[in-house]
């Protein structure tokens, strides 16, 4: 291949996506996700892209200039809670800090129930040091003593050790020390300590933060597998992951800070919503994505992704800087059932991709999302996966009935149940995400991704009153389609905690460290100098509140008149989220923590054109099938649309199914759908 070209892959809890970019066109495939051996899932989607560029496996893979993945691996590992055996070293005194998590406490099934506890508590030590708010020592550390907790941990059984002292994130001395004392005493051992990792304000959440990474350090064994298997192969271009934030960071980045991997997947389809919303005009969006296991939203403003500095990470309140990512157990493979109340439900639980939904025909046998979508029509069982993948509807048929033998229904009734529970969880979680930020969902988009998305996306915006709804072309692999396209991306945060006017001075010194530190990242990673682009974003607050706003500086230089507008942004952005009427006049501003941001040039831009609706054409359907619009009563007789057959400028309204290779978009009544000249679909409502 002469000209640059790129592999995406998302591996997802039911398929692998993979999007290959060359030439200036766009191939996609999907495989069935294996989960014994990820290596077989993601072989068997890049065999099916070689096929379509008239390649070997071997040909293809030694042609490549990047591959860039996805993965679930740090997210399983959390969802299993299968990581690591971690020991935690804190100041003594603040030993049970971990287990009270603030008073935070979770609904889990109806019950109130505190977070998962990753560190059991005889796993922690009380360290005597101690370090003052201001920074400075009061109790000097004593390695003899970090050493011998230490033995007793590792004696015990620990297989990686967290560090979090009190002030840290001001004054690291003591960590550095500790981390020092413990790679010579256990050079094989893990060590994450909090206030190197990540020097922010928040005790706990910096403590959170130390022991996430150290807990889920042992969850790259798939991705080796991977990576090894392609090198076999001929692989010499670069592996790449996405990361949290939707960019691309190096494995050996990955290794030294994991956490970053978590809902990898999600935030390279979010990225890739924001450039697909701005090519339609939608400056405000909802991103919509609906795979095997779950169905995720977030929010683009002004053309920007919503990330948030710290967030709940699997019910844990940690700082982790990442695309804000609101996930429910909805996806396709999610799992009808009875509670013992008798009432129907739907997920979390997920069939997977092994067994899968019981129209898979491999052993499934409980009823799925999926699983309804084929009894009650949205799913053309003969046409799944463009026909390369035939799925039994009766076996469908049998898992809804017995289902709903237990509480009276027929196949059909249950099947309607468990799309309208998944649909109400999509609707919910949907307008949670835009009002959680004071907006309106009149003046959103939605981006609707995933393979069953698009059967969805439509109901979701009509009871929202969205704005309209857009389909990329590449809808059912679009993660991976934001894999292929994700820039290198480093960053680093320094707490600051000072009230604002500060001293121009200081916070240059501090915002040029940070820079130089950010770039000396992006080069170990192969990024020139001259290819990168970086950014200062600061968190600020209002005195004595508990949360800030993170705003970005106008310049990498920063001096007076530099701070004074980001104070102007900073009550600008305060009256835009919560409006001027919470706005504290007169009241201090403090300077929360200062952060820079770097990225690489995109690796290849994005090869669609920018759409534009084309002159409008009345289209006659393909077929039809009986498809379910009421609870009760007989299935109603829908039009069929092949959706590679469609003409640019094609206009058609709803009821109506429109079939593509690897997905289906329903058209719901009172509807209408155009193909812009991208072959991207735009549905807007009367």
């Amino acid at each position: 291949m002469a000209e640059e070209a790129g592999i995406g892959l998302d591996i997802g809890g039911t398929f692998t996506d993979a999007v290959l970019q060359w030439g200036g066109a766009t191939y996609r495939a999907k495989s069935p996700t294996t989960p014994h051996d990820l290596g077989d899932g993601v072989m068997a989607a890049c065999a099916l892209l070689a096929e379509q560029v008239g390649r070997t496996l071997e040909q293809l893979l030694a042609s490549v200039t990047r591959v860039t993945l996805g993965t679930t691996a740090v997210t399983n590992v959390l969802t299993s809670m299968t990581g690591r055996r971690v020991g935690l070293l804190t100041t003594a005194g603040f030993e049970d800090e971990l287990g009270v998590a603030k008073g935070r406490r979770l609904n889990i099934d109806g019950w109130v129930a505190p977070p998962p506890p990753l560190v059991a508590r005889a796993d922690i030590r009380g360290v005597h040091e101690r370090v003052d708010r201001d920074g400075v020592v009061l109790t000097p550390l004593h390695v003899d003593e970090v050493v011998a907790h230490a033995r007793d941990l590792v004696a015990g059984g620990v297989e990686a050790i967290a560090v979090s002292y009190l002030w840290s994130q001001l004054n690291p001395e003591h960590e550095r020390l500790t981390e020092q004392a413990l790679a010579a005493e256990f050079p094989d051992l893990p060590v994450m300590c909090g206030g190197l990792l990540n020097p922010v304000m928040r005790g706990y959440e910096r403590t959170t933060f130390a022991v996430l990474n150290a807990y889920t350090g042992g969850a790259f064994t798939g991705v080796d597998r991977v990576e090894s298997r392609m090198r076999d192969l001929g692989l010499t271009a670069p592996l790449l992951v996405v990361n949290c934030a939707g960019g691309a960071m190096t494995m050996a980045a990955a290794r030294e800070l994991p956490l970053a991997l978590v809902h990898s997947g999600p935030a390279a389809g979010v990225a890739a919503s924001a450039g697909c919303a701005i090519e339609h005009g939608a400056a405000n969006a909802v991103a919509c994505d609906m795979g095997g296991t779950s169905f995720d939203v977030a929010l683009v403003t002004d053309g920007t992704v919503n990330r948030t500095v710290r967030g709940e990470i699997f019910g844990i309140m940690t700082a982790l800087a990442h695309v804000d990512v609101e996930s429910i157990g909805a996806g396709g493979g999610s799992v009808g059932w009875i509670d013992s109340r008798g009432v129907l439900r739907v997920g979390p639980r997920s069939a997977g991709s092994s067994p899968g939904p019981a129209c898979y025909g491999r052993g499934g046998s409980e009823p799925t999302i999926t699983d309804a979508l084929v009894v009650l029509g949205h799913i053309d069982a003969a046409s799944f996966l463009g026909g390369q993948m035939q799925l039994d509807r009766d076996a469908a048929m049998r898992v809804c009935a017995g289902l709903g033998a237990q509480i009276g229904l027929d196949a059909s009734e249950v099947a309607w149940g468990i799309r309208s529970i998944a649909l109400d969880s999509m609707v919910r979680a949907t307008r949670m995400a835009i009002a959680r930020r004071g907006l309106d969902p009149r003046t959103h988009s939605l981006v609707s991704y995933g393979g069953c998305g698009s059967l969805f996306t439509a109901d979701i915006a009509k009871q929202l009153h969205a704005r309209q709804v857009i389909v990329p072309p590449t809808a059912s692999v679009f993660s991976a389609y934001g894999a292929v396209a994700a820039p290198t991306r480093r960053e680093r945060t320094i707490s600051v905690g000072r009230m604002m006017p500060v001293d121009a001075a200081l916070v240059a010194e501090d915002a040029a460290e940070l820079v130089e530190s950010v770039r000396a990242d992006l080069e170990a990673d192969g990024i020139p100098r001259q290819a990168q682009h970086l950014r200062l974003e600061a968190d600020l607050r209002f005195r004595q509140q508990t949360s800030d706003l993170t705003v970005p500086l106008s310049s990498l230089t920063v001096d007076k008149e530099c701070l004074r507008v980001l104070a102007e942004d900073f009550e600008a952005e305060y009256v835009r989220r919560y409006g001027r009427g919470a706005l504290l006049l007169g009241a201090a501003v403090e300077l929360v923590a200062l952060r820079a941001v770097g990225e690489g040039e995109a690796p290849m831009a994005a090869t669609h054109s920018r759409p534009v609706a084309a002159a409008r054409l009345e289209v006659s359907a393909s077929d039809s099938r009986k498809v379910r619009l009421e609870r009760q009563g007989p299935a109603a007789s829908v039009p069929v649309h092949r959706l590679d057959d469609l003409p640019v400028g094609a206009h058609l309204a709803g009821p109506a199914c429109i079939d593509g290779r690897d997905t289906t978009i329903w058209v719901p009544s009172n509807a209408t759908a155009d193909l812009m000249t991208d072959r991207s679909l735009v549905l807007t409502f009367a």
